[in-house]
């Protein structure tokens, strides 16, 4: 990139922040993938408290505003949201399974999305890091799909710890090359 000049949309002062998110993502990446079992279950019980809370302020809302239309599909929808993470909580092997399906998908996805960014970015910001980045994520769900269910215990910390590490990767060089481009 030494010579070149790209649009960088503002982002040349926020530089520090991109660099700070990848350290930051590296970290966590490299914690989960030493501890694969106690990442795949803290992700989980994590999972289950938020939507546990977010269920029940759901609840408290649709009373705090009993007269609303929407009454209802609130009051329901907190229900839904406190129970799935109730369940997650009292059952944390059956969740960690159906989460590693998830899991799989979401990567999967995000894989495609990330890639299809590097060609939207294409030549700018080292597009070449973002695919392979999209490249990898789309890997990892492949993996996790394939070994899916017998895998699940292990699977989304490991593999979840492997994208937060390659996604911090991908920041730190954005943030390297916007800096690059003052």
């Amino acid at each position: 990139m030494a010579g070149k000049k790209f649009k960088t949309g503002g982002l040349q002062k926020q530089w520090g922040w991109f660099l700070a998110l990848g350290i930051l993502l590296m970290f966590f990446g490299f914690t989960i993938i030493i501890f694969p079992v106690a990442g795949t279950f803290a992700i989980e019980v994590l999972l289950g408290l938020l939507l546990l809370i977010g269920g029940l302020a759901h609840i408290a809302m649709a009373f705090m505003v009993r007269g609303w239309k929407g009454f209802m599909f609130t009051l329901l929808s907190g229900i839904l949201y406190a129970l799935v993470g109730l369940l997650l909580l009292v059952y944390p092997l059956s969740g960690v399974v159906t989460l590693t399906l998830v899991l799989g998908v979401l990567l999967l996805v995000q894989g495609i999305l990330t890639a299809a960014l590097a060609f939207k970015l294409k030549p700018d910001y080292n597009h070449a890091w973002l695919l392979f980045d999209g490249i990898i994520t789309i890997l990892l769900g492949i993996l996790i799909l394939v070994g899916w269910p017998s895998d699940s215990i292990w699977v989304i910390g490991l593999l979840f710890g492997i994208n937060l590490l390659f996604s911090g990767l991908s920041s730190m060089i954005i943030s390297f090359t916007v800096k690059e481009a003052r």
